[in-house]
This record gives structure tokens, sequence and C-alpha cells, in this order.
């Protein structure tokens, strides 16, 4: 099963990743010696594929993803747009300071390349005609640049020819299910993702579940792009081929599903889907964007959450209980 998840599933994610990041900054470098609205929609595209490609990599925060505070780096949202503006006007930042992790990667970047309620023509002026123009566009480069790092870092730990983490994910020293063992790391952080990051950050948090039942529509992960829908259903089919153990191309390998078939579990194996399943109509069910949503219709919302928090027992509790896992993240909710 591991070396599924590690060749089929977690290195492929990666990959794909990494080429659209490049994709992104090979866009970025076009609009910096062009500036024009027909470059600026090329690179809005590209960080859209970006932003899509992460969903499926942000699941593996274990190994070189957690050493490289890769989701820190890539995708701390809601971005600090005053922050973000001090910093183009004073042109001194350092971008992998903590000081500035809400002012970089993927939310930043959409808050540059789509503006807060402007066309694309004041955007290309914001670069060109404005004061701190050059500012402006060094930090959009430079962002891009530290995406770009931080992603080139992971695969490099993870493949053959770099640091050949996949060798010791797949190892026997880190076989088994004891804790730090390599199938303990693959599901506390597919669980910790699934309950933080895509139940709470992106439906959760906006809807008003953590906040007394009142809606926040600016914390939504593509609040200027508008597509924060689109990511969450990206982000809960990555999950469901995670569990099932089916790859980018939908070749289905061995996964988690098989694995609580072989413990005599295989009611709650199907359980899973079927939720998983249930969840994903709900979010197809919301429209985008989603901050429009949660003001005008937000109960829609809640009930998608709703579904997604049954997931969460059954994953959290149930499954790791039958394959002898240990939940070892800090759990902030009682769930």
């Amino acid at each position: 099963m591991l070396k599924n998840y590690s060749e089929n599933v977690i290195l492929p994610a990666y990959n794909m990743l990494q080429d659209s990041v490049d994709q992104l900054n090979s866009s970025a470098t076009t609009f910096s010696n062009t500036p024009n609205t027909q470059n600026l929609e090329v690179l809005q595209q590209s960080l859209k594929g970006a932003r899509l490609a992460w969903q499926n990599a942000s699941l593996f925060e274990f190994g070189p993803a957690e050493m490289q505070l890769l989701r820190t780096s890539l995708n701390t949202y809601p971005t600090d747009t005053t922050k973000i503006n001090d910093n183009i006007n004073s042109g001194n930042y350092s971008l992998g300071s903590l000081d500035n992790q809400d002012a970089v990667g993927f939310p930043a970047v959409g808050f540059l390349v789509y503006g807060d309620n402007k066309t694309d023509s004041e955007i290309v002026s914001q670069f060109t005609n404005e004061t701190n123009a050059q500012n402006r566009m060094d930090y959009l480069l430079d962002n891009i640049a530290f995406i770009k790092e931080n992603v080139d870092a992971v695969v490099t730990k993870w493949k053959a020819d770099g640091d050949n983490y996949a060798s010791t994910f797949l190892s026997e020293e880190n076989s088994g299910t004891d804790i730090g063992s390599s199938m303990g790391m693959l599901i506390n952080a597919m669980v910790l993702h699934y309950e933080r990051f895509l139940r709470d950050g992106k439906i959760g948090i906006p809807s008003g579940v953590r906040s007394a039942g009142i809606p926040r529509p600016s914390t939504t992960e593509a609040l200027y792009g508008g597509y924060s829908v689109e990511l969450a259903i990206e982000n809960m089919q990555a999950f469901k081929r995670l569990y099932l153990g089916i790859d980018l191309n939908s070749n289905d390998g061995l996964g988690l599903q098989e694995n609580l078939d072989a413990v005599g579990t295989a009611t709650l194996a199907d359980e899973i889907e079927t939720n998983i399943d249930q969840s994903l109509d709900k979010l197809n069910a919301l429209n985008d964007p989603l901050s429009q949503q949660v003001d005008s219709n937000n109960d829609p919302v809640v009930e998608a959450f709703q579904a997604m928090q049954k997931v969460v027992t059954l994953v959290k509790a149930d499954m790791t209980s039958a394959l002898g896992i240990t939940i070892t993240y800090q759990d902030n909710d009682g769930d």
C-alpha cells in the first residue's frame, strides 16, 4: 500500500504541483516583461492552475513538507493585505519570516493579480503607472520565487536523485503502525488536513461555524479569485483518491479502504466512502464566489460542513482504531 502511495499518489502530486508552479513563474516573468491585460489573464489562469494542483499535494504535510513548513509558506489565508501593501511601499521585507507568513504564497499572489474589486486594466496600472509600481512587480515576482523555492525543496527531498525520502518512507525501519511509522505519519497528516484545513478552513470558518454562527466571508480561500468552492471540491476529491489509493489518472491501487477490508471492517470502509461522496454532493451544490454564497445563502454551506463532519468521526476515531493508528496531533475542538 505504501509503495502505491509513494510512487503513484504522492510523487505524482508533487510533480504536478512543481510543473504548475514553474508555469506560474513563467507567466509572471512574461507579465513582468510585458504588463498588459492579456498577459495578466494568462497569469491569473496559471495561478488558478497552481492552486488546484496544490489541493492534490496539500494532504502530505509530513516528512519533507512538514520540515519545509510547506502549507504555511504556500497557503496561509486570509492574506494580510495591509501588510502586503506596507511591504510594497517600503520595499523591505523577508518573505520567509514569521511576521510575513500571512503576506506570502498563493493567497498573497491572488490579491496582487486579481485585486480587490478592480478591473484587469486597473490591476495592470497598479504594476505600471501607480506609485511604487516597480515595488509591486518585485513583490509579485519575489512571492512566486518564494513559492517555487519551497516546492522545489520538497520535491527534491522526495526524489531518488535528491534526498530520496521516498526510500525512507518505504523502509523496513518505518513500517508498521507505531507512532512515527510511515503509515502513522501519512494517516495523521491526512486526517489533520481534512479536519483543520478542508472541513474547517475551506468551509467551517467562512460559514461561521467557528464564530458563534456569524459568517466570515472574507476568510474564503480564493477570496480575490472567486473560486474557493472549486478548490474545496478538488481537495475533497484528492482526499477521496488518497483514501481509495487511486492515482491522478484514476488507476486504482491498494489504499486505506483495502486495509480496512483486510482487518475485517469492510462495512466501515464502505461507510467512509459513502460519507465522502455525500460531502462531495454538498460541496457541488455550492456556488462560487463562496464569499457571496456565505453572505446571501449560508445554509447550504453549513450543511456541507455538517456532512464533512461525519467523515471526521469515521476517519479520526473509527478508521484509526481499526488500523491501530494513534492520532498524535493536538485536538482543538473536541471532535
